[in-house]
């Protein structure tokens, strides 16, 4: 098992990708701290990590107020005694728009929750970190903060954000045994596309051909936390600042 006995925190862990890196964190015998937002969201996650036999317990923040992220933290490390690892994933789309009709008002929500939440979790992560000695921390960017989209500013503007906030808190904190990293997931088969295939399915195949994803399919959420698992394992202790990209190889293009 690469996380044995690891303590870590899942934000936006109710579903999707988050649900998904949850799942494989717990099939590397880590102790997990499921967040979201609400109880409905996380508990049905923790539970199910329970009866399959794994450690896990919820807990419900917004990390977009402090107050809560602090908390989220102070809960782990008040029950499993530590924080080894945090998959800081909680984040949002937004609504299509350009540039030039972008309202400030939802630039910022947008901003809010993907950057400014991720930088509050990091913050609060790495200051528990640096009193045991060290851990893992890995952001969830997008191949969104890799290239642009049309009518998706606010999330390529976040997203890129996200990677400049990771470079930089991986150099500053890599001196205290802190690896910081970020993965870029591509088109990936969270609930919502599974809605979208089962209620269109001939829209859906029509907006997958034109994705022109060489591997021909969306990845799975799994997909997705087998790459975080490993990052926040010893088997990544040269990697920091990485930017790793699981998109089924649209980037190769």
């Amino acid at each position: 098992m690469l996380l044995k006995d690891k303590v870590a925190i899942v934000t936006g862990g109710g579903q999707g990708i988050g649900e998904g890196i949850v799942n494989c964190f717990a099939r590397e015998g880590a102790k997990i701290v499921v967040v979201t937002r609400s109880e409905k969201s996380s508990r049905p996650v923790a539970d199910r990590v329970n009866a399959n036999g794994g450690t896990a317990v919820w807990f419900a923040a917004d990390v977009t107020k402090p107050e809560d992220v602090t908390a989220m933290v102070d809960f782990a490390v008040k029950t499993y005694g530590r924080l080894d690892i945090a998959c800081n994933n909680a984040g949002r789309l937004g609504n299509p728009r350009n540039v030039a009709e972008l309202p400030a008002e939802e630039l910022d929500e947008v901003m809010d929750l993907d950057l400014r939440g991720t930088f509050l979790c990091c913050r609060e992560e790495i200051q528990a970190m640096r009193k045991t000695g060290g851990g893992a921390i890995v952001n969830i960017s997008s191949v969104s903060g890799l290239h642009g989209n049309v009518g998706l500013s606010s999330y390529n503007l976040a997203k890129h954000a996200v990677l400049g906030l990771t470079r930089a808190a991986a150099l500053e904190e890599i001196a205290n045994n802190i690896r910081i990293n970020a993965v870029c997931p591509g088109a990936i088969m969270t609930p919502l596309q599974e809605e979208f295939k089962k209620n269109d399915p001939i829209g859906f195949e029509e907006t997958l051909r034109k994705s022109n994803i060489p591997v021909g399919r969306m990845g799975t959420p799994e997909e997705v936390g087998n790459v975080v698992a490993f990052l926040c394992s010893d088997m990544a202790s040269y990697m920091v600042g990485s930017a790793v990209v699981v998109d089924g190889g649209v980037m190769a293009q």
